[in-house]
């Protein structure tokens, strides 16, 4: 697999490639906007030229992408709510083909007692009218499986192969990013052998492997089936090393990016070299043998790095 981080964009956009350098990613994930606010800012071409030249002077320069607001929601059934998110997935993925970033990464929404199938349906109609708006678009988006806190969808594969093919014709050109911490917390359980190839066997039978595109690597504060978005550090939570190690010699997952999304350890120790040099460690490595953690006082403080957001 290929590893990265989601990285601050503090200071600018373009501020985040350096970030990746120092982590020696070797894929990227950025905000292009607050996550938070609907306001959608229009870049420069200035901000879009200093991205686009930092991201080719990258040494280790390799897949990027980017998270979409967290307020989008394309089964709302409050109609302003539902408009806004369309037009901000839309306005993503704009911004990301004028930046040259690969895949946009999105929650697909929340029915609120909408119901499950009124809500597939509504995800589904929604995607084809972003997606036939963004014809001809390079950049390609990408369903994140959710860990299945409410009333959210997409917990299930077989959740997220609805959405897709409601989407009609313009379904083909999804792909699907796999949170691994989400598919713990939604009931899969990766630490078995039994379990990760259950799951990636109906991820095949149902979508497709080639339809998954990226990936986000987080261990668990949450225990298995819990249904709750809390990401901890690889090898320091609910799922140990384990499956992480199998993630990392998958030849089903070869290239594939794959990106830690965590807080700093403290406002000392902000970057991400020590997950991603664990998660490279593991290839070609022996089964971990148990799932012990990474001591804290083992990583060395990191001085003068922004605050990476969790995406």
């Amino acid at each position: 697999m290929i590893f990265g981080a989601h990285e601050s964009v503090a200071g600018g956009l373009y501020r985040a490639i350096a970030l990746a350098g120092e982590d020696r990613c070797e894929a990227l994930q950025i905000f292009t906007k607050v996550s938070g606010q609907w306001r959608e800012p229009a870049l420069s071409a200035d901000q879009i030229a200093a991205f686009r030249v930092a991201r080719a002077a990258w040494a280790g320069a390799g897949p990027t992408l980017a998270h979409a607001s967290y307020l989008i929601n394309l089964c709302s059934d409050d109609a302003s709510i539902l408009e806004r998110s369309r037009e901000a997935l839309f306005q993503e993925l704009a911004r990301c083909d004028a930046l040259g970033i690969d895949f946009v990464v999105f929650h697909p929404g929340a029915h609120r007692g909408l119901g499950e199938e009124a809500g597939l349906d509504r995800i589904g109609e929604s995607l084809a009218i972003v997606l036939s708006r963004g014809k001809g678009l390079r950049a390609q988006l990408c369903i994140e499986n959710m860990a299945g806190q409410g009333s959210t969808l997409g917990d299930r594969i077989d959740q997220i192969a609805a959405m897709i093919e409601r989407a009609g014709p313009e379904g083909a050109r999804l792909g699907v990013c796999i949170d691994t911490q989400h598919a713990f917390a939604a009931g899969h359980d990766l630490r078995s052998e039994a379990g990760y190839e259950r799951f990636f066997g109906d991820f095949d039978r149902l979508l497709g492997m080639d339809r998954l595109r990226c990936m986000h690597v987080n261990d668990s504060k949450a225990a298995l089936g819990q249904r709750l978005d809390r990401h901890e550090r690889i090898g320091d939570g609910e799922m140990g090393l384990v499956p992480f190690w199998r993630l990392a010699n998958d030849a089903r997952l070869a290239r594939v990016p794959a990106v830690v999304e965590l807080p700093p350890l403290s406002k000392e120790r902000r970057g991400y070299t020590e997950e991603i040099a664990r998660l490279r460690g593991l290839r070609g490595a022996p089964e971990p043998a148990t799932a012990s953690p990474l001591p804290v006082d083992a990583r060395p403080p990191r001085k003068g790095r922004p605050r990476a957001s969790r995406g």
